[in-house]
């Protein structure tokens, strides 16, 4: 009999750790250990833990966009320097710009569609 050696999938891991961190922050704020903000103002943390998932598995492109736009989105959530969505939409446009061009520069597009064929 082959036994079959199963390595664990990274973004699993890596959405565990995130699941008990989060876990483990809304205990401490709710034993009043620790006082955090509203969940309405750190939401877009998300973005931060699908931009590593996006590393880990080598695309970088789609890992910068999602810092990007994770940030833009902490900042205006949280009003930083006054930001607001209306008045800084532009960035989410240049955050996944950005993302495009790295993305076409590594070749990380030819590597996610092997079915694409380069002309």
């Amino acid at each position: 009999m082959e036994t079959e050696i199963r390595t664990p999938s990274t973004k699993s891991v890596l959405w565990g750790l995130f699941l008990m961190l989060l876990g483990t922050a809304f205990l401490i704020d709710r034993l009043h250990i620790l006082h955090l903000p509203p969940f309405e103002t750190l939401w877009p943390v998300i973005f931060f833990v699908i931009a590593a998932g996006r590393f880990i598995d080598g695309r970088v492109g789609a890992g910068v966009s999602g810092v990007l736009i994770g940030t833009w989105l902490l900042a205006c959530t949280t009003h930083w320097n006054d930001m607001t969505f209306s008045s800084s939409w532009p960035l989410a446009l240049i955050a996944v710009g950005t993302g495009i061009v790295i993305r076409a520069l590594t070749g990380e597009d030819r590597r996610r569609w092997p079915w694409k064929r380069e002309e």
